[in-house]
């Protein structure tokens, strides 16, 4: 007759030896699955944040969005309508032109919007309030002619 193994009989296929050899190495290899993910993740990570620097220095090389053009708004009314804003765009470098990108936020979507921007200058974008909004989200110093071979 053949009567099921417990958990104290030695021939037991439950105490074998072959039996913790196979569970032993079924968790060397979840061990190793489990470790190849992580290193996987932190290299994918890493070139994240080789991506992120290299996008933050170009910024920086450019100035810091603050430094470089801002969103001014005017209140008093615009294009006939007093609840509205006008809302220019600012170059903050005064010896430089620049290339700024202005997001619009409206409830059709964001827009983006390069502007070239004269040294010390500002232009006209828009009109404001209303649920539309206004955001730099780019800047880029302009090389004047006497610099382009520098």
């Amino acid at each position: 007759m053949n009567a099921m193994p417990n958990n104290t009989d030695k021939n037991s296929s439950h105490l074998s030896g072959k039996y913790f050899v196979a569970a032993g190495s079924q968790n060397q290899r979840s061990v190793r699955t489990i470790l190849l993910a992580a290193t996987a993740l932190a290299a994918l990570t890493g070139c994240q944040n080789a991506a992120d620097k290299q996008h933050l220095e170009a910024e920086a090389q450019s100035g810091d969005l603050a430094n470089c053009a801002r969103i001014r708004v005017v209140s008093g009314g615009c294009g006939g309508n007093s609840r509205f804003t006008e809302v220019y765009v600012d170059n903050m470098h005064k010896n430089h032109a620049v290339r700024a990108t202005v997001r619009k936020h409206s409830q059709e979507g964001d827009d983006d919007t390069n502007y070239a921007i004269a040294e010390g200058g500002q232009l006209f974008i828009g009109c404001g309030g209303g649920g539309t909004s206004f955001d730099v989200v780019g800047c880029e110093v302009l090389k004047g002619e006497a610099e382009k071979g520098d």
